[in-house]
């Protein structure tokens, strides 16, 4: 049984660059001995077989670590190796479609952006955390749209599901986000700057 209350704290990202294939399972370990209990497998060039192949240890890497492991958008991949659970955004997989392959004991998140609305509705279905951002201009999503932080207070007031801010966020700009009093802080550069995680992470907690 997954443990969802693990959905809290630093939610660490994976990324095409900053973990190449050769490197991202010491990454990612590091990234678990500092005691986060939330990692996303996020590679959109990956091929199928090489997404699989790395999936299956960090999926294993995270069970030894007694954290969550979630896959962004590749729902066959999920379900294929058993992963604790899915990410989608908008131009993924439908909500639905991930839920009826997956069934309700995974975890399953979604990217609201600055919608409100989108996040209700979702939360409504049954989804397990709701995404905001980006709240800041991003070095791995440079074209996203940048949202107010006073999304994260409205949201606190009427969505009753894990709400998780990304984009751009770094130990200069978490303590911004830190004062809606949200569950997870998605990062993705920040942590893996100058190879230096260890240091990176203490910067980036409370």
């Amino acid at each position: 049984m997954i443990n969802k209350s693990l959905l809290n704290g630093l939610y660490v990202l994976t990324d095409a660059t900053l973990t190449p294939e050769e490197t991202i399972l010491e990454q990612m370990e590091r990234v678990l001995k500092c005691g986060v209990k939330v990692i996303q497998y996020r590679d959109k060039y990956a091929s199928d077989e090489a997404a699989e192949k790395t999936c299956r240890r960090l999926q294993a890497l995270c069970d030894l670590y007694e954290a969550v492991f979630i896959i962004d958008d590749r729902l066959e991949l999920a379900h294929r190796i058993n992963a604790d659970g899915l990410h989608v955004g908008q131009d993924d997989v439908s909500y639905e479609e991930a839920r009826a392959l997956l069934g309700n004991d995974k975890i399953i998140g979604i990217s609201c952006y600055g919608d409100i609305a989108r996040a209700l509705h979702y939360a409504s279905l049954g989804a397990d955390y709701v995404a905001f951002g980006s709240f800041f201009p991003s070095p791995t999503k440079p074209n996203s749209i940048v949202v107010p932080h006073t999304v994260l207070g409205e949201a606190k007031k009427v969505i009753n599901v894990p709400i998780c801010a990304i984009g751009g966020i770094t130990p200069d700009t978490i303590p911004l986000l830190r004062s809606y009093d949200i569950a997870m802080y998605s990062v993705i550069s920040a942590v893996y700057k100058n190879d230096t995680i260890e240091e990176n992470i203490a910067r980036l907690l409370p």
